[in-house]
């Protein structure tokens, strides 16, 4: 039995000793192994990729040659942020966290971005041109002339067959100021409000052949092409952009009840510049909203953007109606007839600080009064298809009890605990709201403009408020 166990163990050691390939020591390998994933990194400073020239030379524009190739060129961006999303102000869309470089990136020329130790999650993103016209015909220009990046801790490599302006994009806030070293770039000749002066810009102007610039302020950073200064010169950027931050913050944001200082995210303005980028052919329309707002890149926008006269004299519909858009807060109480509509509204707000008051104000009430006067139980508010004319009532509300109401729809929205699931939630949820506002039941007005409430709605204000008396929605600012 003895000699039989001692067999079975030879046995049993001897099928042990089947070698597999590996020689381990310690637990480590004897000689490191190759990585096997090869990565061919385009790293040639001297080359230059000329093949989309044509195209690059159609749009976005190239720069002379002899324009100075920045090299070891810093650039210290504050990466300290808060992000106020979409979601917590319950509206479209909100700026994002892209960040301004001053540099151009020269078409088919290779750049390098070297980043700090431990700093993760940025992007570089090369040409401001960012919408996809794949599927659009015809083209004005190639389909896809932007590209964007990751960034890690070192030396990164980056060549952009179109060129354009650079952008940082950082995913979330780092908390502290990060240094960026950048070769291969030029210098735009950007204008940022505080730290340029007049007279430094329009030199910068004059020297530099760089096709595109931005001229930024607080809220607002407009991408616009160089040429078009020779024909619509511009004297003041600094007046320009303080007139754009005020606009931002006293008409859109303190408006719709957003503070600077709030602690609570809901009412917290955003602190982050909104974008208005300029483009030879916008893949929506002759413009569109988001983030960026992109618009035709032809005269009328052109002096709408830049002219702080445009901004202050109702010579302005076009970015107030877009950035509008962006605010607009369809989950709650814009009903779907107010698409084209509510968001054109801050034009009014506009003109109302400014004293002036625009041709599409008394277009408005002119379309709109004889369809409120008209006598029908069946009429309804879609049935106003003149989108001008639907703005009335909100103009006879806003010159009527002032305003503020605008202020107290939006916060009380923010707040709201639950969002509308239907047509009939969002028209009952302004009706309450009016309701509130005035101190009255608006059954009468909402009729009128053929918006009918809820029983559930008209019980809970007719128990709190008498009905409104006065034919408010004949009343004619004009």
């Amino acid at each position: 039995m003895k000699r039989l166990f001692f067999l079975c163990l030879l046995f049993a050691t001897m099928g042990c000793s089947k070698k597999y390939g590996y020689d381990f020591k310690n637990g480590f390998e004897t000689e490191p192994k190759k990585d096997t994933v090869t990565m061919d990194l385009d790293t040639s400073m001297y080359k230059v990729d000329r093949s989309q020239y044509t195209q690059a030379r159609v749009f976005p524009g190239m720069m002379d040659v002899t324009e100075p190739r920045l090299k070891d060129y810093k650039i210290t961006l504050n990466l300290a942020y808060m992000q106020v999303r979409s979601g917590d102000l319950r509206v479209s869309v909100t700026p994002q966290p892209y960040f301004s470089t001053g540099l151009f990136a020269p078409a088919g020329e290779l750049l390098t971005i070297d980043v700090p130790e431990g700093i993760y999650g940025l992007q570089a993103n090369v040409g401001a041109h960012t919408d996809n016209l794949a599927g659009v015909s015809p083209l004005k220009r190639a389909e896809i002339i932007y590209t964007r990046t990751q960034l890690f801790p070192g030396r990164n490599y980056i060549r952009n067959l179109y060129g354009g302006t650079i952008w940082i994009i950082a995913a979330r806030s780092l908390d502290k100021t990060v240094t960026l070293n950048v070769s291969g770039a030029a210098k735009s000749a950007d204008f940022v409000l505080g730290e340029t002066t007049d007279a430094d810009w329009l030199e910068q102007v004059k020297k530099t052949t760089v096709p595109w610039l931005e001229l930024r302020g607080k809220r607002m950073v407009l991408t616009i092409p160089k040429d078009r200064l020779q024909r619509y010169p511009l004297e003041s950027p600094t007046l320009l952009m303080q007139e754009w931050d005020k606009v931002i913050a006293l008409d859109y944001n303190q408006w719709l009840g957003l503070s600077d200082t709030a602690t609570d995210i809901r009412h917290l303005a955003p602190q982050l510049p909104w974008r208005i980028v300029m483009d030879v052919q916008p893949v929506v329309g002759y413009a569109h909203s988001g983030f960026p707002v992109v618009c035709m890149m032809d005269d009328n926008w052109f002096r709408q953007i830049t002219s702080a006269d445009a901004l202050t004299h109702g010579a302005n519909w076009g970015a107030f109606h877009e950035i509008g858009h962006n605010m607009q807060q369809g989950g709650v109480w814009s009903w779907p007839e107010l698409g084209e509509v509510s968001n054109n509204l801050y034009s009014f707000k506009v003109d109302k600080r400014n004293g002036i008051r625009r041709g599409n104000f008394n277009t408005a009430i002119a379309i709109g009064l004889p369809f409120a006067a008209t006598v029908s139980a069946t009429k309804k508010y879609a049935d106003l298809t003149d989108l001008t004319g639907r703005l009335a009532p909100f103009i006879q509300i806003f010159e009527k009890y002032g305003y503020g109401f605008f202020t107290e729809l939006h916060i009380r929205a923010r707040n709201a605990r639950f969002t509308s699931i239907n047509t009939q939630d969002k028209v009952d949820f302004f009706y309450e709201c009016l309701c509130d506002y005035t101190t009255k039941d608006m059954e009468p007005f909402m009729n009128a403009w053929g918006l009918y409430i809820s029983n559930i709605s008209k019980g809970k204000m007719s128990a709190k408020y008498p009905l409104l008396t006065e034919q408010v929605w004949k009343y004619d600012p004009r």
